[in-house]
């Protein structure tokens, strides 16, 4: 399991996830609406996965970040156990 922080404005979060795929749709979950001002910190690798646009524009940038396992929809969709297994690991740090 590999450990993730996020977070938008001034909150910032933590999770654990089989994978930075599973990670990121349960991010994505997390803040719903708001999913488009989310900014990953750590791992520091993982930044340039941003897909934070203030105009919340993200479902083409989502798909981008997804090529490699399909779409963000249909990988969320075929591993939402895994998403909520994450899901239920996130812990508030600020």
């Amino acid at each position: 399991m590999e450990r993730f922080e996020y977070g938008a404005m001034s909150s910032k979060y933590e999770l654990t996830a089989n994978n930075k795929y599973t990670a990121y749709c349960a991010m994505c979950y997390h803040f719903n609406r708001s999913a488009h001002l989310i900014a990953i910190y750590y791992p520091e690798e993982n930044k340039e996965d941003s897909w934070l646009n203030p105009f919340g524009q993200i479902s083409d940038r989502l798909d981008e970040v997804f090529k490699e396992v399909g779409d963000f929809d249909t990988y969320l969709r075929d591993n939402i156990d895994e998403v909520t297994k994450a899901y239920n690991t996130i812990k508030q740090l600020v």
